[in-house]
Order: structure tokens, then C-alpha cells, then sequence
């Protein structure tokens, strides 16, 4: 493969570091195709200013940046398109003057960029989190503020319009979620879409090692259906687990966004047996310290990336059917489901006490991601 040839990502946050799911995702591909030798640039929107050594990080792969300010205003609410991109309208306006093979969207969030007529580009792809307006749509169940279930009500809408019209000028979408692009493809050219599961690198799968009582949950605290989760978790199967199993523990680990740390360790202090960590940059140590990890997820959209990241972390998986969706495992090989909390605190107990049923879940699903494993399926789109 020629080496000179060139991608521009546009991406609506800086990707690193992998703070969220959705970070998870751009950074590894990323990493992914700068492995198959393409030149890589990143246009990328930002509330905040990126620390340097952030930076410095990331332009080992990446060739140039661009930097577009994100700006929110309370009249954006009346507009037709969604407020995550109105946001980020600057997108059309920032001089790039480049030309690219392919140009990537990191999601509908950043449409806007298809009007940028500086930047020109052979082919148009679509990365697909979610299916946003389902996904703003489950936000609103998740959620008890009135406010807050408008406001996602409302994009809901936008974004089901919205998107069609992304989705239309794309040259390709690839789809995370392997349920979404099969019901994509129901109503469109089979040969528009694909499926490119969730980006790992093989030489990151780790071995288990399951010897603690502690279960990890992972996933960002800002958001309504994480909170609604792991609250349902906590109030249906937490003290239950506390009083079977000695020496139980729960660990709680995930990004603030703009939620002060205060403000959740109030709601959390209301429970024993908990540690709790903001912001880590570095998840590692957690992984290795647990024996089992937990999705009780509710509603949402898309695949849960923090799913597929425990099982390469070597931690076998219980969760409800929502925090598997779009993945591909099969229940009982590959992870246990908990539909009901009867379910799913049986299913935690089994694997603190059976540990070696563990290892069974996760040497399956492992080997699973690995038969699907994405740089194959990239290469295949962009080097033949």
C-alpha cells in the first residue's frame, strides 16, 4: 500500500485520553491505521484547552491538528439541527485547504464538516456510535429531570432527520453496533455499510487472573443511563452480594465531565462497601484487582464499549441484554445475562465464589474478539 495515502478524522472531542467509550474507538483506530500506513490528520472540536503532554501523545500518530472551539448557546435550542451540532457548526468554517483519500466522521455530531468546501476528499465515511435519535430517546427514560427528558426528547428528533441526511452523502457508514447496521441494511444498499466492531490491539487481551472479591463497573458518571445503572445496581443486588459473600466489594471508576466529584460522592456515601475513582486516566490496575465486571445498563444505544474493554482486560462480563447490545456474544458462553436482579446477583455471586467459571466466559469471549477482530475488516475497506 501506498504510504503517502492520506485521512482526515473529525472528531468531536480530543481522543485521548480515553476518558469515555467513544474515545476508546477513535483512538484505537487511529492507532489502527497509522499501523497500516496512512497519514493521518485530525480536525477535532474542544470546550477546553488539550494539555501539551496530551499533545505530545498523540502526534506520534497523528501529522497535523486542527482545533475548532466548541460553543453552546441557549438559542441553538429552537434550531432544526441537533444542539450536539450546532455546537460544532464551526466545522465548516475552519481553512484546512487539503486534499484526502478518505474523510472520516467521527459520529453524526459532526455533519457540519461536509459543508467545509476548503477540504476536499475522494470518499466520505460515517463512523456510527449509536443510532443517535435511540439513543437520545433512551437518555429520556434514564433521566428524572422533566428539563432533561425535553431536551433529549427533542434531539431525538432532530437527530432522526438529521442523520438520514449525513447518512445520504456518505460514500460508506461503519456501523460499531452489528444489530444497527443489520437493520441499516434492511432498507438500504447492502454494499453502503459494515460492520467494524470495537478497535482493540490483540497484544493488549490479558490473561485472568480472578483471585479478589471486588466487581468493577466502568462508564461515565455525567450521563443519565450510566447513573441509572449502576443506581439500580446498587439498590437491588448490592447489599444482597454484601451479606453472601464476605469480603465484597465494589469499585466504581469513571469521568466526571462537567459533575463535580462532591456531588457524586454524596449520592455514593449512602452505600458501604464501595471505592470509588474519578477521572483515571489509567484503568489497568482496577482491571487486574477485580474478578468480575459488571454492565447493568437500562437503556442506550449502540455498543458499550466498556463491555468489550473488560473482556480484553481478562474480566469475565455480567450484564443486562442493553449493555451487550450490538456486540455479537452468546449468554452462558461467552458472558452471563441479568435481565432482573435476581439474574444478575446470582450471576455476580457464581463467579466470586466459582472463579473458574470465569475463566471459561472470558477465554471464549476472547477468542470471539479476536475471530472479529477489526484491522482486518479495516484493511480489507481502505488497502484493497
Amino acid at each position: 500500500m501506498n504510504s503517502k495515502r492520506k485521512i482526515l478524522i473529525v472528531s468531536g472531542f480530543f481522543p485521548y485520553p480515553t476518558y469515555h467509550g467513544g474515545m476508546v474507538d477513535v483512538w484505537q483506530r487511529i492507532i489502527g491505521l497509522k499501523e497500516l500506513g496512512f497519514t493521518i490528520d485530525l480536525l477535532y472540536t474542544s470546550k477546553f484547552v488539550v494539555e501539551q503532554e496530551h499533545i505530545d501523545i498523540v502526534s506520534e500518530y497523528i501529522n497535523c491538528f486542527y482545533k475548532v472551539d466548541r460553543k453552546n448557546r441557549a438559542i441553538d435550542f429552537f434550531n432544526f439541527s441537533p444542539l450536539q451540532v450546532i455546537s460544532r457548526n464551526n466545522l465548516q468554517n475552519v481553512s484546512i485547504n487539503k486534499s484526502y483519500d478518505y474523510l472520516i466522521l467521527e459520529g453524526d455530531y459532526v455533519g457540519s464538516v461536509v459543508h467545509n468546501y476548503t477540504i476536499k476528499a475522494n470518499k466520505l465515511i460515517v463512523r456510527s456510535h449509536n443510532d443517535e435519535s435511540h439513543y437520545f430517546k433512551n437518555l429520556s427514560k434514564s433521566s428524572k429531570s422533566l428539563l432533561r427528558k425535553v431536551f433529549y426528547t427533542t434531539e431525538s428528533y432532530k437527530f432522526k432527520r438529521y442523520t438520514k441526511k449525513i447518512y445520504d452523502k456518505a460514500d460508506k457508514i461503519w456501523f460499531i453496533s452489528k444489530k444497527e447496521e443489520s437493520i441499516f441494511k434492511t432498507g438500504n444498499s447492502s454494499t453502503k455499510s459494515i460492520h467494524l466492531p470495537v478497535p482493540f490491539s490483540i497484544s493488549d487481551i490479558k490473561r485472568p487472573v480472578l483471585k479478589s472479591k471486588s466487581v468493577l463497573f466502568v462508564g461515565s458518571l455525567f450521563m443519565d443511563n450510566n447513573m441509572e445503572g449502576i443506581l439500580w445496581y446498587l439498590n437491588t443486588i448490592h447489599a444482597k452480594i454484601c451479606k453472601e459473600v464476605n469480603e465484597y466489594k465494589l469499585i466504581i471508576a469513571g469521568s466526571l465531565g462537567e459533575k463535580k466529584e462532591q456531588e457524586l460522592r454524596k449520592v455514593f456515601d449512602a452505600y458501604t462497601n464501595i471505592d470509588l475513582h474519578f477521572n483515571c486516566s489509567n484503568l489497568l490496575e482496577l482491571y487486574a484487582g477485580a474478578t468480575v465486571f459488571i454492565n447493568p445498563m437500562l437503556h442506550g444505544a449502540g455498543v458499550k464499549i466498556k463491555s468489550v474493554n473488560a473482556i480484553v482486560n481478562g474480566l469475565p462480563l455480567v450484564s443486562t441484554n442493553v449493555g451487550v447490545e450490538g456486540i455479537g456474544l452468546t449468554p452462558r458462553k461467552e458472558f452471563l445475562l441479568g435481565d432482573t436482579a435476581a439474574d444478575f446477583r446470582e450471576a455476580v455471586i457464581m463467579l466470586l465464589l466459582y472463579p473458574e467459571k470465569g475463566h471459561s466466559l472470558v477465554q471464549y469471549a476472547q477468542q470471539y474478539l479476536k475471530e472479529n477482530h477489526y484491522l482486518e475488516i479495516l484493511k480489507n475497506e481502505l488497502c484493497t
